[in-house]
C-alpha cells in the first residue's frame, strides 16, 4: 500500500508539473475578460535593465481597440497588439492570441537624438562622429489614442501618438533615469539635454485594417510607393522639427533599440542559460547577419555598421526570428526616403541611411537624416507581425483535455496496482 501510495503521489505530482507548464502561456477567450487579472508588473531583468519594467496588460475583449492606462497605452487588432510606455516612446508587440505576449513579444524604444558630423562620407551615424545627443527619456512626453471610421461608422484605423515636452524633472541626471541605467556609456555620458529641449519630436503610430498604400511626393515630383500591411504592421510617422544645427553641413540621427525576445519566460530561461527563443536577422543587399540581443559589437569608438537594401527595394529590414523553427515572425522596416518640408509649402525626398551596432542588450539601429535647418523631416519605419507565424498557443480547452486524459490514466494506473 505505501508503494501504491508513492507511486499514485508521484504521478499526481507529475501531472500538475505538465499541467502548470502550459498556464503561463494561456490565451484567454472573451469570457474570462470579467476574471483576467492580466500579467503582473515586472521590474527591469537583471542584466537587462535598459528596458523598462513590464506593466500588467489587461484583457481586451473587443477588437479593433485602444486603451489608455496608468503606466501605457494599448492599441490591437485581431492580428497586433501594441503596448506603448508612457515614460519613454517604447513599442512593445506580439500576437494578439498571445495574451500579453507571453511567448513571443518583441520591442522598439527610440532612445537617442544627436547631431553629427559625417566625418567619414557614408552618410550613416557612428557615435564617433556625434557632436551633440541626447536620450529621450529625459524630455516629458504626452501620449495619446484614439481610432478612425469611415461614413459607415466602421472603424478603419487605430492609432496612438507621442508628442514631445521639455526637460523632465531629474533630466539632465542621465546617469539615473529611466530607460538609460545599463545602456552602453558612450550612449549617456556628456549627453546635452538642454540643446534639444526646444526641439520638436512626434511619433504617431496607426494599424491600418486594409492594406495602406502611401505615397512620398516632393515639390519636384519625385514619388516613393509603399504599403502596410492590414491589421498587422504598425506604421510610425516620425517627425522632428526646429532641430539645432550647429551649422549647415551637419546631419541629424535617431536611435531605435531592437529587442526580439522580451516575453517573460524567455528572457528568463536565456538568462538561466536556457538557450536562445528568438534571434535577430538583419536583410541586407549582400546577405545578413544573425544574432542575438547578448551580441555586443560597441567599443569607446563606435562600431555602428552602415545597413544596405534588399535588392531593388526602396526597403530596409531587420527580422526577429523564432530560433527553434528558423521562422520570421516579427519585423522593423523602413523605407530609405524622408520628406523635408521647407518653409513656403516647398518639399524634398531625401536619403535616409541607416547603421546599427548589437550593444549587449539589443540591436542600435541609427537612422540619419540630410540637415533640414528651418524645416521638418517626416520618416516612416513600421513595426509588424508575420501573419500565420505566429506561436502555438495554448487554450484552457486544451489544458483541460490534458489534464483530464492525465487524470484517467492515473486512475487506470492505481485500479490496475491494486488488482495485481
Amino acid at each position: 500500500m505505501k508503494r501504491i501510495r508513492t507511486l499514485s503521489t508521484l504521478l499526481l505530482v507529475s501531472l500538475l508539473v505538465l499541467g502548470m507548464g502550459p498556464l503561463a502561456v494561456v490565451a484567454h477567450g472573451d469570457g474570462d475578460a470579467d476574471h483576467d487579472p492580466g500579467m503582473p508588473g515586472m521590474p527591469g531583468m537583471p542584466g537587462l535593465p535598459w528596458f523598462p519594467g513590464l506593466p500588467g496588460v489587461g484583457h481586451m475583449d473587443d477588437m479593433p481597440h485602444y486603451e489608455m492606462g496608468e503606466e501605457a497605452v494599448w492599441i490591437s487588432s485581431d492580428v497586433l497588439t501594441v503596448m506603448a510606455m508612457d515614460e519613454m516612446p517604447a513599442f512593445h508587440f506580439w500576437y494578439a492570441n498571445d495574451n500579453n505576449g507571453t511567448m513571443a513579444r518583441f520591442m522598439a524604444a527610440y532612445g537617442l537624438i544627436a547631431e553629427f558630423n559625417d566625418t567619414n562620407g557614408d552618410g550613416a551615424f557612428q557615435f564617433e562622429e556625434a557632436l551633440y545627443y541626447a536620450p529621450l527619456s529625459a524630455y516629458e512626453w504626452s501620449v495619446q489614442s484614439g481610432s478612425v471610421e469611415d461614413d459607415d461608422g466602421t472603424t478603419t484605423e487605430v492609432w496612438l501618438k507621442y508628442t514631445k515636452g521639455g526637460v523632465r524633472e531629474g533630466g539632465n541626471d542621465h546617469h539615473g533615469m529611466y530607460g538609460t541605467d545599463g545602456m552602453p556609456h558612450m550612449y549617456i555620458e556628456d549627453a546635452d539635454v538642454d540643446r534639444f529641449k526646444d526641439t520638436t519630436v512626434q511619433f504617431w503610430a496607426h494599424i491600418y485594417f486594409e492594406n495602406y498604400t502611401g505615397t512620398i511626393e516632393d515639390s519636384n515630383g519625385v514619388t516613393v510607393d509603399y504599403t502596410v500591411l492590414g491589421g498587422a504592421e504598425l506604421k510610425v510617422d516620425i517627425e522632428i522639427g526646429n532641430f539645432p544645427f550647429s551649422s549647415n553641413t551637419t546631419m541629424a540621427a535617431v536611435q531605435t533599440m531592437l529587442n526580439e525576445n522580451m516575453a517573460p519566460g524567455n528572457m528568463i530561461g536565456e538568462m538561466m542559460g536556457g538557450g536562445f527563443s528568438h534571434m535577430f536577422r538583419t536583410q541586407e543587399r549582400y546577405g545578413g547577419i544573425m544574432g542575438n540581443s547578448m551580441m555586443n559589437w560597441t567599443t569607446d569608438g563606435g562600431n555602428e555598421t552602415r545597413f544596405d537594401n534588399m535588392p531593388n527595394t526602396h526597403m530596409q529590414q531587420i527580422d526577429f526570428v523564432d530560433g527553434s523553427t528558423n521562422t520570421t515572425q516579427g519585423f522593423y522596416r523602413w523605407i530609405d526616403k524622408a520628406i523635408i518640408n521647407w518653409p513656403g509649402a516647398i518639399s524634398e525626398v531625401v536619403n535616409v541611411t541607416a547603421s546599427y551596432v548589437p550593444t549587449g542588450m539589443g540591436v542600435s539601429l541609427f537612422f540619419a537624416y540630410p540637415n533640414f535647418d528651418n524645416g521638418t523631416i517626416l520618416h516612416d519605419p513600421s513595426i509588424g507581425l508575420v501573419e500565420g507565424a505566429g506561436p502555438e498557443i495554448q487554450t484552457w480547452t486544451n489544458i483541460a483535455i490534458v489534464t483530464g486524459i492525465g487524470i484517467l490514466g492515473v486512475i487506470a494506473l492505481i485500479i490496475v496496482i491494486r488488482r495485481r
